[in-house]
């Protein structure tokens, strides 16, 4: 879940990559590693814990509820014109993918991918901890949701993203520099939804 957060300050939106501090490269984020439950055999001893607890209904209708937030996610994205999504609305699993450009217009692979990772790195300082994965046009933002996701944690997220996002491009050296694309050079696939139905059932 957690990346090297060499190319990751604010100044890598603009292409000019600098090393993070040794300070900041020494401090251990990911504490899963240091967790004796950590690994499938212990996932799967926590799900089957879980299930008796909670039982087949109960499990089931936090599922259902945790899905409804993820969708909750992808019609606030959809809904802003800086974030671009990528997969289709309603969301099939709890897994919400999108990409920050301004406008709604992608800029190049490495600036695309340069803009994610400084806003995932900077997400940490606001309480967020999220993924990133690669795809056609850069990597993009990937957010999980789980059982206790609140709607409220996800709205604040987005504020924070754009927020973020906005922030880096204003850092860059060059104005407009992640407007670089025309839009009609984006295949529709990686465009914003632009039937009704995509964004608003």
């Amino acid at each position: 879940m957690f990346h090297d957060v060499v190319e990751a300050s604010p100044e890598a939106a603009t292409g000019d990559f600098k090393p993070v501090p040794e300070s900041r490269e020494s401090e251990v984020w990911d504490l899963a590693d240091l967790t004796l439950q950590c690994g499938r055999k212990g996932d799967a001893l926590k799900l089957a814990l879980g299930w008796v607890y909670y039982g087949s209904a109960g499990y089931g209708q936090k599922i259902e509820d945790a899905l409804d937030i993820a969708n909750h996610l992808s019609t606030l994205i959809c809904a802003e014109p800086d974030l671009v999504p990528v997969g289709p609305h309603p969301v099939p699993c709890l897994q919400v993918c999108f990409y920050f450009a301004p406008g709604g217009i992608l800029s190049t692979v490495e600036r695309n991918t340069a803009m994610t990772k400084a806003i995932a790195a900077r997400l940490v300082g606001c309480g967020f901890m999220t993924d990133y994965a690669p795809g056609e046009h850069g990597s993009f933002l990937r957010v999980v949701v789980n059982i206790s996701t609140k709607r409220q944690t996800v709205e604040r997220m987005v504020r924070e993203i754009l927020r973020l996002g906005m922030e880096c491009s204003e850092a860059s050296a060059t104005p407009g520099i992640l407007r670089t694309q025309r839009a009609d050079s984006i295949p529709k696939a990686s465009t914003r939804p632009t039937e009704p139905k995509s964004c608003t059932e």
